[in-house]
């Protein structure tokens, strides 16, 4: 994991690339022992805390994913992990992986959350294994010991009309209800297809948290050229206050081989 900095009043001008890995990798065995991927970062008066998912290989499908913990008591420029385990992983109601956090600071103490949950693998005629996951939250009385529950979106709730891959979730509430941000693929041809690789969606969250009437496609006033970086898909959002709207961060191209940019809204 790897990081920049960048000037928001300078057309996000990259100032410095931090590419020192945040973490090393764990030892064999453990769940952040093959690759580590930064899932979300929330401030706690002086510590920095990252959300982050470990990743390690297994014999029968191609990986595993949990969710880990690291903190920083530096600003952000150094991390120590909280525990050598995952603090959310495979449990009752998340059997396969669970990935990418988005946490939530309560006034109270405590954390709301929106997590990646494996449905199940689908084997291709090419041997290929592809992954089926919805969303899930999650509550904890003090960001680090979580416990999922049965509210969801794309877990046989009826809001797709079929399984599908949703990824990496965002909550904000952009001067409203809160919205629920995230990527939305198809099973099939994701890779190939651009009309089933993943494009960004939000909906709406009840007061409960839940969400609440239709997903809604994310519609760019100057879209992506078809040929563009992030003419194949867009995926992956982070949404940021910046002045008087919004920005967006996102990755393009190849599941994010291609790079990341941003987007506004109200600027």
């Amino acid at each position: 994991m790897i990081f920049v900095d960048v000037d928001p009043l300078d057309d996000m001008r990259i100032l410095n690339v931090h590419d020192t890995p945040l973490l090393e990798l764990g030892p064999p065995v453990r769940f952040d022992s093959t690759a580590q991927g930064v899932s979300h970062v929330v401030r706690e008066g002086d510590k920095v805390l990252l959300y982050y998912i470990g990743m390690h290989l297994r014999a029968d499908v191609p990986y595993g994913i949990c969710v880990g913990l690291a903190e920083s008591l530096d600003g952000g420029t150094s991390f120590e992990r909280v525990s050598d385990g995952p603090i959310l992983s495979i449990n009752q109601l998340d059997p396969y992986f669970t990935s990418l956090m988005h946490v939530t600071p309560q006034p109270d103490g405590s954390s709301v959350a929106w997590f990646m949950t494996c449905t199940g693998w689908e084997e291709r005629s090419n041997g290929v294994h592809d992954a089926v996951y919805g969303l899930r939250r999650a509550v904890s009385p003090d960001g680090r010991h979580w416990t999922p529950t049965t509210v969801t979106i794309g877990l046989e709730d009826g809001i797709f009309d079929e399984a599908v891959g949703l990824a990496r979730p965002w909550v904000i509430s952009m001067g409203g209800p809160d919205r629920l941000w995230f990527s939305h693929r198809s099973r099939l041809n994701f890779r190939t297809d651009t009309n089933a690789a993943y494009r960004i969606m939000d909906i709406d969250l009840n007061q409960s948290g839940a969400p609440t009437g239709t997903p809604r496609l994310l519609k760019f006033d100057n879209p992506p050229a078809s040929d563009g970086w992030d003419g194949f898909m867009q995926a992956y959002p982070s949404i940021l206050p910046l002045g008087e709207g919004y920005v967006m961060f996102y990755n393009g191209n190849g599941f994010g081989k291609s790079g990341f940019g941003w987007a506004t809204l109200g600027m």
